[in-house]
């Protein structure tokens, strides 16, 4: 542990405050690795996503230093997610495991630096574009929106096409 400037509590070796990481530190200490071990609440990381719910608390693990003026950062991403499926809009849960390793240049006059967006850029990355709830998903009825999964039996019957009235009327 170390000591926090200007005595008070021990702050762990981490350096970090939820997704921030105190560049300060890494200043002082050119080259040296220091572990980082973040997380974001799976409330925050929802609110910031399109189209993902996070069940679990995003974690970042690993190490990072910095050269000159980039801090370099080797990280382990873990969460877990839950999307819709593309064809019946059921939810799909998905475990997120990604190993990055990567570079932010650091802002002139900057005291920490914020992971969220890019976190979570690399966490949207690894997800399936396209996910299903199963690889035999047989989507929605296209007529009434049942689902077809639910329903193997189900019959729609067609609706009448609106526009062969609208023919007959300009006869």
């Amino acid at each position: 542990m170390m000591q926090r400037r200007g005595g008070g509590r021990p702050m762990s070796r981490s350096v970090c405050v939820k997704m921030q990481l105190n560049i300060d530190t890494f200043m002082e200490h050119p080259g040296k690795r220091f572990p980082v071990d973040v997380s974001l609440d799976a409330g925050r990381a929802t609110s910031m996503s399109e189209n993902v719910t996070f069940l679990e608390d995003v974690t970042v693990s690993g190490e990072a230093y910095v050269q000159l003026t980039t801090l370099y950062l080797d990280t382990e991403i873990h969460t877990v997610v839950e999307q819709p499926c593309r064809r019946c809009l059921e939810p799909v849960r998905e475990k997120v495991e990604v190993s990055e390793r990567f570079r932010i240049e650091i802002p002139e006059g900057e005291s920490s630096i914020d992971l969220i967006s890019r976190i979570l850029g690399f966490i949207t990355a690894a997800l399936d574009p396209h996910p299903l709830c199963r690889p035999d998903c047989r989507g929605l009825c296209p007529v009434c929106g049942v689902n077809l999964n639910d329903h193997p039996d189900h019959v729609c019957q067609e609706k009448d096409d609106d526009h062969v009235h609208l023919r007959d009327f300009l006869k």
